[in-house]
C-alpha cells in the first residue's frame, strides 16, 4: 500500500508515490553514485513495467511505500516491507537517489517519520534493516532514529572487486516495557 503524506522538518515530507516517481526511481537505481553500496542492478525500464510495479506497490498488504520529497521535489523513496502482522515486525529501507543532497539530514528525518508511523499507525513492535557497513551516512541516520546494531553479516556481498560486511539494525517501539520478549520475524 502507499503511505499517507507525512510532513517533517527542514523541507522533508513523505508522500504517496506517483507513476512518474516509479520511473525516476528505476533510473536512480542505475546511477553508480547513488547505488555504490548495492552492487550491480538490472532494471526493466519499459513503460508497462513501471505501471506494473506501481500497481503492485499500491495493492500490497505487507508493505507501505512513500516517495521522499525535499523542498517539494521527489528525491528518493522509503518504506516498510515484508510486514509480519502476527509478530508486528517489518523490514525498512531508504534510498536517496539525488546523491548531491547527501548529508543534509533528509535520510534522518525520513527515517524518523517512517518509524513513528510504524509505531503509531501500524502498531508494529520492531522495525529492522541491514545496511552496508561502509555506508556510514545511512547507518548514522538510522542510529539517530534509535536503531541499534543487532548483528553484523561478514562478507555479505561482493561488490566492485571486494567483500562488504552488512550492519543489521533494529528499533523497538517505545511502548514496549523493558524486558518484554518480542519474537523474531518469521517473514510471513
Amino acid at each position: 500500500m502507499f503511505g499517507p503524506r507525512l510532513d517533517g522538518t527542514n523541507g522533508v515530507s513523505l508522500r504517496t508515490p506517483t507513476l512518474e516517481d516509479h520511473k525516476t526511481f528505476v533510473h536512480w537505481t542505475l546511477e553508480p553514485e547513488a547505488t555504490r553500496f548495492w552492487g550491480g542492478r538490472i532494471a526493466d525500464i519499459r513503460d508497462e513495467a513501471f505501471a506494473e510495479r506501481h500497481t503492485k506497490d499500491a495493492e500490497s498488504q505487507n508493505s507501505v511505500t512513500w516517495s521522499i520529497a525535499f523542498e517539494n521535489e521527489t528525491v528518493g523513496f522509503t518504506g516498510l516491507f515484508d510486514i509480519d502482522w502476527v509478530s508486528r515486525d517489518a523490514e525498512s529501507g531508504i534510498f536517496i537517489g539525488r546523491h548531491d543532497l547527501y548529508g543534509r539530514g533528509i535520510a534522518s528525518e525520513t527515517i524518523r517519520l517512517r518509524t513513528a508511523f510504524a509505531w503509531r499507525e501500524l502498531g508494529l513492535l520492531r522495525v529492522h534493516n541491514w545496511i552496508s557497513l561502509r555506508n556510514r551516512g545511512s547507518r548514522r541516520a538510522n542510529e539517530k532514529a534509535g536503531y541499534r546494531q543487532m548483528g553484523l553479516m561478514k562478507r555479505y556481498a561482493f561488490r566492485s572487486g571486494q567483500w562488504y560486511d552488512d550492519w543489521q539494525g533494529e528499533v523497538f517501539s517505545p511502548d514496549i516495557p523493558a524486558g518484554t520478549f518480542v519474537p523474531p520475524s518469521t517473514g510471513g
